[in-house]
């Protein structure tokens, strides 16, 4: 599925109108954070600005050598209903994390709404700054553009040194319950949790054109109801994204697909984790964020970029990660050799899980008391295909012939039954109606791109072509029941 190509050309003028109006402030920039240290001390900006998939983050050194990164969620990045909502999340994640774990995340010097920063250039969050190297860019292959798939050339030693720990993050992690599924609270709030800023929900709303985060909703009492509630989210931006489809074959694709998805949230759904209690999960969590001190060590440093952290159904930290090959797995098609892939690295993942669990329940005197408590849900998800489920719920913009897509029909015994039950007419109906809609994205791109052109030439401000393009999206979601 692609995105929507308007919005996309939106994003792009909203992130470089903020950026150039943070380049305007540079020379501000030092002052007004040096106004957040305890000692009010001077600092000056250092190096080259870091781009992460969200963030746009600057390294600042105070006259006493400590060292902090601000770092700035990058509007068009992040949808602009969801900014604060975004950091705020993920600053309750930090907090929680140093707080109740030894895993390395920064320490949060600072942090505030659009509304506090007083440069007028939103949100914000000022960290500790963590020496390292990145290990994306130490797994990703350089010659692959565009891509973050784990090298074919990495040893089975340096991977195990990565899933080692990631692994031990992932157990310190279990050991956080919550009683809501919903956002997590900052500091001593009482209220309930309010529905989750999830990174597919976000990604349906920015880039699909299809609101389906809405308002800040109450939280959900069990597993089944936020299944239901996020298989209904795709399902809104199946019917309600104008280029959801590519053509009459991809539609009846899609219609199927998702149709019959709807129907296996009851088989998926663990009895025992239906209500509770709910766990950490954090959406971008994987060695893409993650800092190393060395190449040859792979000692990880810092854990960064936590939004889309929520408290989450228990299976979905219980299961196979999605992030064993880094890359996020709705960008695979479903070969042979990406299948193999993958099974062969969730082979060595479990048997490192394992092997940290029991050195985890070592203290305990008793063996009859050890319990595997990440490693047996991990291995029932992938006996039972639940593993697929859950990576296409937390995936977007799914399409035919990926690897998600293929595994769960071969997992689903009565996927041809479930397929042949649906009525042709009703298939027939939305094939027309998309079809219709492709010609309306179309209509829209020719004049997007027309306007664009005209916005260059001075014919229009860049707020007039942002309010122009993105007027058709907002009456369309004012129509919505």
């Amino acid at each position: 599925m692609d995105i929507d190509k308007s919005l996309d050309r939106v994003k792009q003028v909203k992130g470089l109108r903020w950026l150039n109006r943070l380049r305007n402030k540079t020379d501000e920039i030092p002052g007004w954070v040096s106004t957040f240290h305890p000692e009010k001390i001077p600092c000056a900006i250092e190096g080259d600005e870091l781009y992460g998939s969200f963030n746009l983050c600057q390294k600042v050194v105070f006259t006493n050598n400590e060292a902090w990164v601000i770092c700035f969620p990058i509007p068009g990045k992040t949808s602009d209903a969801h900014l604060d909502e975004k950091v705020a999340s993920e600053v309750a994640a930090l907090r929680l994390l140093r707080e109740r774990t030894a895993i390395p995340v920064p320490t949060v010097k600072a942090w505030g709404l659009a509304s506090d920063n007083a440069l007028g250039l939103g949100p914000f969050i000022m960290e500790e700054f963590i020496q390292g190297v990145s290990l994306k860019n130490i797994l990703r292959d350089d010659e692959a553009e565009g891509s973050v798939l784990l090298r074919n050339d990495l040893d089975d030693r340096e991977v195990e040194i990565i899933y080692r720990q990631l692994a031990q993050f992932m157990l310190q992690i279990f050991e956080l319950s919550f009683n809501q599924i919903g956002d997590l609270p900052l500091e001593s709030a009482t209220a309930p949790p309010r529905r989750p800023l999830t990174l597919t929900a976000h990604e349906i709303t920015r880039l699909g054109g299809v609101d389906v985060l809405g308002s800040r909703s109450p939280g959900f009492p069990t597993t089944k109801a936020y299944f239901d509630h996020v298989v209904d989210q795709h399902w809104q931006q199946l019917l309600g994204q104008l280029n959801s489809v590519e053509d009459e074959d991809d539609a009846r694709q899609k219609y199927i697909f998702f149709k019959i998805l709807k129907s296996l949230t009851d088989r998926h759904v663990w009895p025992e984790y239906d209500h509770g209690p709910f766990k950490l999960i954090c959406d971008d969590l994987g060695p893409a964020n993650m800092i190393v001190d060395s190449r040859e060590s792979l000692t990880i440093t810092g854990v960064v970029d936590l939004e889309w952290a929520y408290a989450g159904p228990a299976q979905m930290l219980g299961t196979a990660p999605w992030w064993l090959l880094q890359e996020r797995p709705e960008l695979w098609d479903a070969t042979p050799d990406m299948t193999a892939r993958f099974f062969r690295h969730l082979r060595l993942f479990r048997r490192v899980l394992e092997e940290e669990e029991e050195e985890k329940m070592q203290p305990r005197p008793a063996a009859g008391h050890q319990r595997k408590e990440l490693s047996k849900p991990i291995e029932r998800s992938e006996t039972e295909g639940t593993m697929w489920f859950h990576m296409i719920l937390q995936g977007f913009f799914h399409g035919p012939g990926s690897l998600l897509w293929e595994q769960l029909k071969a997992c689903t015994l009565d996927w041809d039954r479930l397929a042949a039950e649906i009525p042709e007419e009703e298939i027939r109906g939305f094939v027309d109606a998309k079809m219709r809609h492709l010609r309306l994205h179309d209509e829209r791109l020719s004049k997007t791109e027309t306007t664009y052109d005209e916005m260059l030439a001075g014919k229009w401000s860049i707020q007039g072509f942002i309010d122009e393009v993105e007027a058709p999206y907002r009456r369309a979601a004012g129509a919505c029941p």
